[in-house]
């Protein structure tokens, strides 16, 4: 009891003075022949902390005799100091109590006294500040008979005191304020980041914050909680590698003929693959021609001509006709010379260039 009484003191200025009547209900050892009997008890508590509390402690009791019915009543006055150790919370308060009194049992026989120790615990339940209820209960021990007795109560407390007597520390004196440009709340001179937008939640350090750590503001970035090591783009998303795949047709043919000639099907079987690999991916078809002739004949024969291999590739190996679009350029894009037999050939081409754009 007075190890505890010593840890407390140092928070004693701060607690409550707390006045705790109650009425118990009080049984006794068989040895002391004395009947149950109610119990006045008037307590006054020193709240040393919000864990630990002193109290004294008076009760009155006046018992019948149990089994000799003519001896005197008995009158018992009992008092003792007790120390409650709190366990926390806020309404609901429980404790346990240790603690060491004297009593004087007085009839009109005799009287004897007998020091007493006394262990239980109890619960205090706070209706505001000053008021609560408190619930009790004790066994209590003869030091001297080794006889043991019991106690219940119930009680309304009143509190009151507890003002700080503690020296306050002096306010410290006002800084002043400190420039805050981009006005996220940290001064110039410890913002690592100048130009916060406005409204943006930033850090001590004037940073906007990056909850996932994958180095993009949470402010931009778009695809939050992104695992921790994974590699992203400047939107904080899963960094996509992207790669251009892309495909070549060309088709020559004979001099006045829109005939596709057999040797150049793998070459449109080639564009089909390709096409039917890259659903997204559209095609134009280009018609060409060498220069013998009218121009615009050679613009009808390079129209019929991409219209050929168009249909190839709808008929022959079911490409979609949406995805193609088929153009006769006639004679204006040659790529070689059309003074020459060989430049002539090159000349009267359909080609095709398809291209995708791979994500991995």
């Amino acid at each position: 009891m007075a190890s505890a009484v010593v840890v407390a003191t140092p928070a004693m200025a701060g607690g409550q003075w707390i006045v705790n009547p109650a009425v118990g209900y009080q049984g006794f050892d068989g040895d002391r022949d004395l009947d149950e009997a109610a119990t006045g008890i008037i307590g006054l508590e020193k709240q040393l902390s919000d864990q630990w509390g002193v109290e004294l402690k008076y009760m009155y009791t006046s018992a019948d005799n149990k089994y000799n019915v003519k001896a005197q009543d008995v009158d018992l006055q009992q008092g003792s100091i007790d120390v409650l150790r709190y366990l926390g919370g806020e309404k609901w308060k429980p404790y346990l109590a240790l603690g060491l009194g004297h009593a004087d049992f007085d009839s009109d026989a005799r009287t004897a006294g007998e020091t007493q120790a006394n262990a239980g615990g109890g619960v205090r339940y706070a209706f505001d500040q000053s008021w609560s209820a408190r619930f009790d209960a004790r066994v209590i021990n003869s030091l001297d008979n080794e006889q043991t007795d019991g106690i219940v109560s119930l009680g309304v407390s009143y509190a009151f005191g507890g003002s700080d007597a503690s020296p306050k520390a002096a306010p410290a004196p006002l800084k002043p304020t400190e420039k805050d440009t981009d006005g996220d709340g940290v001064g110039d001179t410890r913002d690592r980041c100048a130009g916060t937008p406005v409204g943006v939640v930033v850090n001590a350090s004037g940073c906007p914050l990056d909850s996932d750590g994958d180095g993009v503001p949470d402010y931009m970035d778009k695809c939050p909680k992104t695992p921790a090591g994974r590699q992203v783009d400047d939107q904080g998303c899963k960094f996509v590698l992207s790669r251009t795949e892309q495909i070549r047709m060309e088709v020559n043919f004979a001099s006045n003929s829109a005939d596709v000639p057999d040797a150049y099907l793998p070459e449109i079987e080639k564009v089909a693959k390709f096409l039917k690999q890259y659903g997204g991916v559209s095609a134009v078809v280009e018609g060409h021609s060498d220069a013998s002739g009218s121009d615009a004949y050679n613009k009808v024969l390079s129209q019929r001509r991409a219209d050929a291999v168009k249909a190839e590739l709808v008929t022959r190996y079911g490409i979609d006709a949406s995805r193609l679009t088929a153009i006769g350029y006639g004679e204006e894009r040659p790529i070689a010379s059309n003074d020459t037999r060989e430049g002539r050939r090159e000349n009267r081409r359909v080609v095709a260039v398809l291209k995708a754009e791979v994500s991995e």
